[in-house]
């Protein structure tokens, strides 16, 4: 893959788009195929995470779990997901997991998130209470609850493909470059 927007030169047959929604997560391939993952980071934190203001080492195993349960019955369905040859997460919490990464606002076009840098920033933020995660910079406020739940859905996904890193791209960037009918 290369670094730059999603152009319609980089969806191959078999790529993934994960929509991440406050209480599902859409996965879609192109050349056909659409799952539905029926938690998101705001059913996982009203749920498995129990709105804990530090979740417990079991708690973030379960919300970890769910998502890789759900996603291996994806695989079930349709193991050619674990050949996709990309693997881009869409939707603002998506967007707002870069932009603490990052520690911006600004998510530069052609973002990816590294696995290693997944892990750094869900090692940080599950460790800190919710006052401490509002001065993370690049955190929005609407995203203190729920940016965990991002991290479980995100690592999950990717320790079960075993991906280095997946792009990161809010909708728009994906609308404008997509191919026309």
């Amino acid at each position: 893959m290369t670094s730059g927007p999603v152009t319609p030169d980089d969806i191959a047959p078999g790529s993934l788009f994960v929509a991440i929604g406050d209480d599902r997560v859409d996965i879609s391939m192109t050349g056909g195929g659409a799952w539905t993952i029926p938690l998101g980071p705001q059913s996982l934190f009203d749920g498995v995470l129990e709105q804990r203001d530090k979740p417990s080492p079991s708690h973030l195993t379960n919300a970890l779990g769910f998502i890789q349960d759900y996603f291996d019955d994806i695989v079930v369905l349709a193991p050619s997901v674990l050949a996709a040859p990309s693997i881009t997460a869409t939707g603002p919490h998506a967007v707002g997991l870069a932009r603490v990464e990052l520690g911006t606002e600004h998510v530069p076009t052609g973002y990816y998130l590294q696995r290693t840098d997944a892990d750094e920033v869900f090692r940080t933020l599950v460790a800190e209470p919710r006052a401490e995660r509002l001065h993370n910079p690049g955190l929005a406020h609407s995203d203190v609850d729920t940016i965990i739940g991002t991290l479980c859905i995100v690592l999950a996904i990717m320790r079960r493909l075993d991906l280095d890193r997946l792009a990161i791209q809010d909708d728009m960037q994906i609308h404008d470059n997509a191919p026309s009918i």
